[in-house]
């Protein structure tokens, strides 16, 4: 693996600031769709996911476009939000113990209101499911985390026309007890899975088995190649890949800042060291002492989404700031 950098453009120190419309909209997961038009966000205490479209000239629009669910809706604490490769679906994940699927709509760009599927009930063995993402590189899978059950759920699709997946999880990938995972994600090919464990404040990475030795089904290596125990993670939340050079970049909900993580590799593994290449901080210290002086795990940056050299982040606190960044070898960075 080349030696690679990550870095946030400091000027200007973000790019855009969205502000929540109303006191109730506490923003947690955000997503961005994979042409990067469409940035969704869950709004976990008033039942919503809001979506906001791209302007031409590249910032986001202030006011969502789109709202799904509210009072009496499919929706119960929605805590994440995942796009789909093709864009077609957006996932929404659900406190309660439940995922549901929603297409888009041609006619107005949006999605829903009705889902088109939901995976929910005893035998999907969803727990405290905070986080979800579609498996790539065909979204043939969807994956769900537990915080509860310290797991990560994969449900198979069957069809694509209508929408279907499978009831229970065709594998489920166990974490040590206590970890507690809030939040997962992929990198660009599907080899990686990390997840943010809130309950043993740790990042853990796994490798995608080679489909010879799973029988051709989606597996992922019981054992982490790499288990990041950062001294300055707080209640690690979210967590996302870079496309290019996989750096791992960890919103800290009990910390003012995310930090960013770089792979290197070794002889025999790629390792994420616990060492970090940046550590950006997202808030008003007063602001984020307020709050997180009645309590030590909230104040910090929740959400986490990437796309290309944008990297979006959504905070109770603020809502959603979105960065730019820039990624590659260090030889590229030495020549600018």
């Amino acid at each position: 693996m080349p030696s690679s950098h990550f870095e946030i453009d400091a000027d200007p120190p973000f790019v855009q600031l969205i502000v929540p419309l109303d006191a109730t909209e506490r923003f947690e997961g955000v997503g961005l769709s994979s042409s990067g038009d469409i940035l969704g966000v869950a709004t976990s205490e008033n039942d919503t996911v809001l979506l906001f479209r791209r302007k031409p000239d590249g910032q986001f629009e202030d006011r969502p476009y789109c709202t799904i669910g509210g009072p009496g809706s499919a929706l119960a604490y929605p805590h994440d939000v995942a796009f789909s490769a093709c864009g077609q679906l957006l996932a929404v994940a659900q406190r309660r113990g439940a995922v549901t699927v929603y297409e888009r709509s041609a006619a107005e760009n949006g999605y829903g209101p009705v889902p088109a599927f939901e995976i929910s009930g005893p035998q999907s063995k969803l727990a405290f499911s905070d986080g979800v993402a579609f498996v790539p590189p065909d979204d043939d899978y969807l994956a769900a985390c537990n915080f509860e059950l310290a797991t990560v759920s994969f449900y198979r699709r069957t069809s694509r026309y209508p929408i279907r997946f499978e009831a229970t999880p065709e594998f489920e990938l166990h974490l040590s007890s206590g970890d507690g995972p809030d939040g997962l994600a992929f990198s660009r090919d599907g080899k990686w899975l990390a997840t943010a464990n809130h309950g043993s404040q740790s990042i853990c990475v796994f490798q995608r088995q080679n489909k010879l030795l799973s029988g051709g089904k989606l597996r992922y290596r019981r054992k982490p190649v790499s288990v990041i125990k950062d001294p300055q993670l707080r209640y690690p939340h979210s967590v996302a890949f870079t496309p290019h050079t996989n750096h791992l970049v960890v919103t800290n909900a009990g910390a003012n800042y995310f930090c960013a993580y770089k792979p290197t590799a070794g002889y025999f593994k790629v390792d994420w060291p616990a060492r970090p290449v940046l550590t950006k901080i997202t808030n008003d210290d007063d602001a984020f002492m307020e709050i997180n002086a009645r309590n030590k795990m909230e104040g910090g940056p929740k959400g986490i989404a990437i796309h290309e050299d944008k990297l979006v982040v959504s905070c109770p606190e603020f809502g959603i700031k979105i960065y730019s960044f820039r990624e590659g070898s260090d030889r590229d960075a030495a020549a600018r």
